[in-house]
């Protein structure tokens, strides 16, 4: 603490913060906020994808092997009586589910677009 020596009291006052710095304090946490909110809003759709993805799999993964047990041939009749009795993974974002091209897709989650980037240009 910094004393006045000619008086032998504290140089500042200790009751309290002034304006100014509960105004510097709320501006830091407003920057901190503005920086960290966009990338947890990010890491929850990323996760939300995954999930997504991982469903996908396994129920292609499980579709197919019906496929062939029951040896039958792929249509949406099919596919669809499927999911209705064993379906019990889907969309977090409740997308509806198809089965195109020898595998399942998302309504919400897949584009279809593969590697290509914004401008529909392949990535190289």
């Amino acid at each position: 603490m910094w004393l006045d020596r000619a008086k032998n009291q504290p140089m500042f006052d200790s009751r309290g913060l002034t304006l100014f710095e509960v105004l510097a304090v709320v501006i830091i946490l407003g920057i901190l906020v503005a920086i960290a909110v966009p990338s947890v809003v990010g890491l929850i759709e990323k996760a939300q994808e995954d999930v997504c993805e991982g469903n996908r799999v396994e129920l292609e993964s499980k579709y197919k092997t019906h496929l062939t047990i029951s040896n039958l041939e792929h249509s949406d009749v099919i596919f669809m009586e499927y999911i209705r009795q064993y379906g019990e993974v889907d969309c977090p974002e409740h997308g509806e589910l198809v089965y195109v091209d020898g595998e399942i897709r998302c309504s919400v989650h897949s584009d279809g677009s593969g590697d290509e980037g914004e401008d529909g240009v392949p990535f190289l």
